[in-house]
């Protein structure tokens, strides 16, 4: 299955690594990029490995014990929808997801 980036995922995902960036150093972010890049693939073979986020039709998939990929099966792709620093508060992250 293809998976297909939102406009917000995308936001999100440049907003994590340059966050990482600035934190450690490119090697950090290149070493999250390719966890990432793993964990899609794994998601593409097997669309339901992530559980669903409350009573939402979200599912969450745990990149590094800082960050999760937030997203939802569609009829043909998955949609990629949220990068979330674990740390930051759940509160925010619903609010995130709620007007998606």
């Amino acid at each position: 299955m293809k998976t297909v980036w939102t406009p917000l995922g995308l936001k999100s995902l440049d907003k994590t690594t340059n966050f990482i960036e600035e934190q450690w150093n490119e090697d950090v972010v290149d070493n999250f990029l390719d966890q990432l890049d793993e964990r899609i693939e794994q998601l593409k073979r097997n669309p339901r490995i992530g559980p669903t986020y409350g009573q939402t039709e979200f599912r969450q998939l745990l990149i590094h014990p800082l960050v999760t990929l937030y997203y939802e099966l569609k009829t043909d792709y998955i949609s990629l929808t949220l990068v979330w620093a674990n740390k930051k508060d759940p509160d925010e992250l619903r609010e995130e997801l709620k007007r998606m």
